[in-house]
């Protein structure tokens, strides 16, 4: 399982591309008119993170019968200890929701209901890989007693 890489800073950025707030000349997310969205972005992750951390591969019981939690994000620049996946495809649209609330409530309502369409894949569990099926019965695979009538 390869270590997460994806930052607060990143989840902003693809955030701001969601709710169209990229700066039109230079595609920056960090303006003057998203300052207010960013100034509040670590304390909606961090509200994000402990919902999202059992869906995670880096989700760890270490002690049985104590809920663990994900370490908190202090800054934009550390990696999140979620996996990739859940910060680059399901954390922006929980964000957006969160930062859209009071300013455009139907944007805010699209973005939520992506956000926990993400999230309730999320509970399908992580890829699997395909295997072999085993004959355990030495029946054969083109023919068995009940193929010809």
């Amino acid at each position: 399982m390869p270590a997460p890489t994806t930052t607060a800073q990143r989840v902003f950025d693809i955030t701001m591309g969601l709710i169209d707030e990229v700066n039109e000349n230079s595609g920056e997310t960090d303006t003057a008119d998203t300052r207010e969205y960013k100034v509040r972005t670590l304390l909606i992750l961090n509200a994000l993170r402990g919902e999202l951390y059992p869906y995670s591969d880096t989700y760890n019981v270490e002690t049985a019968g104590e809920r663990p939690i994900v370490s908190v994000i202090q800054d934009f620049d550390t990696p999140i200890d979620l996996d990739d996946y859940i910060c680059q495809s399901v954390m922006p649209y929980g964000l957006a929701a969160h930062l859209l609330l009071d300013e455009n409530p139907a944007s805010a309502s699209f973005f939520q209901q992506r956000y926990e369409e993400l999230r309730n894949n999320l509970s399908k569990g992580l890829p699997k890989t395909a295997e072999a099926i085993t004959d355990c019965y030495g029946v054969g695979f083109e023919y068995n007693e009940f193929s010809r009538w």
